[in-house]
């Protein structure tokens, strides 16, 4: 894992998210870097780097990463910059009468990535993941396990292509074209799967969490998950069935994010730090994992 040092004298800082920071380069406006916050592992950023590469390497429509980098306290990549690009996310947040043709594209480009089979020996089993992450909680009850794990096990043993983060702001357009990007969580696994944090988010996410992530407050971001369920899923989206399948799946994410409770480079902690933990636990996830007093 060796990661070529960056000099930051080059670079312009134009923004940054619940992980790191993103830079202009000041004299090659054909890259850009991006940097994990410092307390994001440094193998994370690398299996990060590896899964992009990967993805790029596939043909899906993406950024080309090029370095692996450090500028010797964060790690992250240089990666191809798309110019004039704009999240789905923003687009929605500036013209919201556009939502359901965005949702549809989204849809459309999602179908066409879960027909995808992947390639296993280069990335995780996403459910398998969840499932080894919510047994190992010292968080979650030993009754909420076990009925996460069992809504796990019922998922299809598919080797699809998953995004691992499907949102509207990991999937962009400039010049016409469509990218998804933020690709460090890509894997394979049941479709439904990848519309977990929509799933979980829009039905019980902090607004201002979501704000922050998506540009849009949580009855937009139902919105939009609703649209693109309805336009990916067909009239079988509103079926009762369906639905109770979807709401299994937003306990999954609930278990999950209770998982990343530790981990201080994620993106939820800085909005409930100096709550107590129980209390901070149950405003993120509400009712849909019962804990232990």
């Amino acid at each position: 894992m060796d990661a070529k040092i960056v000099n930051l004298q080059e670079w312009e800082s134009f923004g940054g998210g619940g992980y790191g920071e993103s830079f202009y380069n000041k004299k090659d406006d054909s890259v850009m870097l991006k940097l994990n916050k410092a307390s994001y592992p440094a193998e994370k950023s690398w299996k990060e780097y590896l899964r992009t590469k990967a993805v790029y390497e596939m043909g899906i429509p993406s950024a080309r990463p090029y370095e692996f980098v450090t500028d010797g306290e964060r790690y992250g990549m240089i990666v191809e910059r798309i110019v004039g690009k704009e999240s789905f996310g923003r687009i929605i947040a500036d013209h919201p009468e556009r939502l359901d043709e965005l949702a549809g594209i989204t849809a459309e480009y999602t179908k066409a990535l879960h027909a995808i089979p992947c390639d296993t020996e280069v990335f995780d089993n996403l459910p398998k993941e969840a499932r080894e992450m919510i047994s190992a909680s010292p968080i979650i009850p030993d009754e909420a396990k076990t009925r996460l794990c069992g809504y796990i096990d019922e998922l299809a043993p598919v080797t699809t292509c998953l995004h691992g983060d499907l949102n509207p702001c990991n999937i962009i357009t400039a010049n016409g074209k469509v990218y998804w990007i933020d690709l460090g969580d890509f894997g394979y696994g049941d479709p439904l799967m990848d519309f977990n944090i929509l799933a979980y988010l829009s039905s019980c996410g902090p607004n201002p969490l979501l704000q922050m992530l998506f540009h849009l407050d949580r009855k937009m971001l139902n919105r939009f998950y609703q649209s693109l369920g309805r336009q990916y899923f067909g009239p079988v989206w509103d079926t009762p069935e369906h639905q109770e399948k979807m709401g299994r799946i937003a306990q999954i994410m609930a278990g999950q994010s209770l998982c990343f409770w530790p981990e201080d480079y994620h993106v939820a902690l800085p909005l409930l730090l100096g709550k107590k933990l129980l209390a901070a636990i149950n405003l993120f996830i509400r009712d849909r994992v019962k804990l232990k007093e």
